[in-house]
């Protein structure tokens, strides 16, 4: 299989930007064991040393991207949880292969972007290592990559990894999590009570008195195609070994589109707060982050689960937000930025199964099943219980109307965009992971080693540590979302509707 990288990356205007927009139509990502045994004198070698170089110079200089996960050994490898589920043993050499390319194209994606985030001098030094690519970093990844993974398909399979999850055990056990959990698991009960209320009882304003709303929208009026139209592109495409569909960027674009949420939140007396305004994430001239409200930003991505051993397609969408500001003389969950990231989940088919938010903490986690679609979730002892909303129109535009500074989920409407809504500038959520500064320099990533939002911590990390998440309440990059108090649950775990039993 040839690598895929877009004709329509030209595009760009900016170096960065086109590798990023290049880098999200590979594929994705790894697994184990040791590197494959390599004659000292073949190109394999020298495309090995190559990537473990890189791998090595990332790690030293701390400017490790974790959106997907290492494999020890096999530097020219990433890894997700959804590429971990499969059985490297019960594939046949064809999907094997595919499997193999699919993650060399998550560490590709990976590596470059740390890439960018080097200095020119130690980027030059470091493209010396291989001559016939001496200016392109992406095509040394992926010139090197087609040699390691033809040489890895002919190794001994590969056993099959676990990608660790985000729970913190040694603080579970310090904190006699069985003990903690009980008041926990009540507080979780009590919130989807309290949420399923408010939801319930939300009506959206008027139509016919636009004088008398107090909302503002962000979205866009004319979209093309329609969510029905983007269902039976998706349906007409045609799917590799692994039965993941072959969107090239006009369709994933499409899809995207198609089905990219209306956000409404309100104003007071004074007009829309600061914080209500989505933002873009940018950087200062002295490589901090910082938001930037001029643009109101909705970004987006495609990732990949399963529904009843059927591949999924998920468009995510991602709203940031500067901050939540504190309620009160202590208020435990306010902090630096906030944000929600809500999703839609597909079949290759073309059919809609559900959608689901969080908040970029993880926290407020919620699923809504598509009409026609219902949940049975079956539940591990001492498993947090689902939170599951309404049903939902699978084929409407929705409306998601959140409250103000705690940008909670209030309600979601269907119908056509209110006709004051401001654009969205629409980004890669790539982009997030190599962002450049005002000057140019220096391409930094927002999330620092451990996936997490420098400065969005919050006080609530004192008192919920027990439950074992790593600085609770902080936002966090996609791929890293404990989505759970109690028991263990990922965003991206590729299990999770057949856990819902939907």
């Amino acid at each position: 299989m040839e690598p895929i990288l877009s004709e329509q990356c030209w595009w760009f205007a900016y170096p960065w930007r086109w590798i990023i927009l290049c880098l999200s139509l590979i594929g994705c990502a790894a697994l184990p064991p040791a590197p494959p045994p390599v004659d000292a004198e073949s190109p394999e070698t020298t495309c090995l040393k190559f990537y473990r170089v890189l791998d090595q110079t990332m790690e030293t200089r701390r400017t490790l991207d974790v959106r997907h996960t290492r494999v020890p050994g096999l530097p020219f490898l990433r890894t997700s949880r959804f590429w971990a589920s499969f059985s490297p043993a019960s594939m046949t050499p064809v999907t094997y292969r595919a499997w193999l390319e699919h993650q060399n194209a998550l560490a590709i994606e990976g590596l470059t972007l740390e890439w960018l985030r080097l200095p020119d001098s130690q980027q030059r030094a470091l493209l010396t290592l291989l001559p016939d690519h001496h200016d392109d970093i992406s095509a040394a990844l992926i010139h090197c990559g087609v040699q390691m993974v033809a040489e890895q398909a002919l190794q001994p399979r590969l056993a099959p990894f676990d990608v660790p999850d985000h729970y913190q055990g040694w603080k579970r056990w310090l904190g006699l999590y069985p003990l903690a959990a009980l008041p926990f698991y009540r507080g979780v009960v009590e919130e989807h009570r309290t949420l399923n209320q408010r939801q319930a009882g939300f009506t959206p304003p008027r139509s016919d008195e636009p004088e008398a709303d107090p909302w503002h929208y962000f979205g866009q009026q004319n979209t093309t195609p329609s969510p029905n139209n983007a269902l039976t592109l998706l349906s007409q495409q045609s799917v590799d070994p692994l039965g993941i569909p072959l969107m090239d960027a006009s369709t994933r674009q499409q899809l995207l589109t198609a089905f990219q949420p209306t956000i409404a939140v309100p104003a007071s007396d004074g007009g829309l707060a600061d914080n209500d305004r989505p933002l873009r994430l940018s950087v200062s001239k002295s490589g901090d982050l910082q938001p930037l409200l001029s643009e109101p930003t909705l970004y987006t991505d495609i990732a990949y689960g399963r529904y009843r051993n059927q591949v999924t397609v998920q468009l995510i969408y991602s709203v940031w937000f500067s901050e939540r500001r504190p309620e009160g003389t202590l208020d435990l969950l306010a902090g630096r930025y906030n944000g929600i990231a809500w999703r839609v989940h597909l079949l290759p088919s073309g059919a809609v199964i559900g959608f689901d938010k969080m908040h970029q903490c993880g926290c407020w986690y919620q699923f809504f099943p598509a009409m026609g679609f219902r949940t049975r979730p079956s539940l591990a002892f001492g498993q947090e219980p689902f939170h599951i909303g309404q049903p939902l129109d699978p084929r409407a535009r929705l409306t998601l109307w959140l409250e103000s500074n705690t940008h909670h989920l209030l309600g979601i409407s269907t119908g056509s965009v209110n006709a004051s809504a401001v654009p969205f500038e629409l980004a890669n959520y790539n982009e997030l992971r190599a962002l450049e500064s005002d000057n140019a320099e220096p391409i930094v990533a927002a999330f620092d080693a451990d996936g997490l939002l420098p400065g969005s911590e919050r006080l609530e990390r004192w008192i919920f540590w027990p439950m074992g998440i790593r600085s609770p309440g902080a936002m966090r990059i996609l791929g890293t979302h404990a989505i759970a108090f109690i028991g263990r649950r990922h965003f991206d775990d590729p299990a999770l509707l057949d856990e819902l039993g939907l």
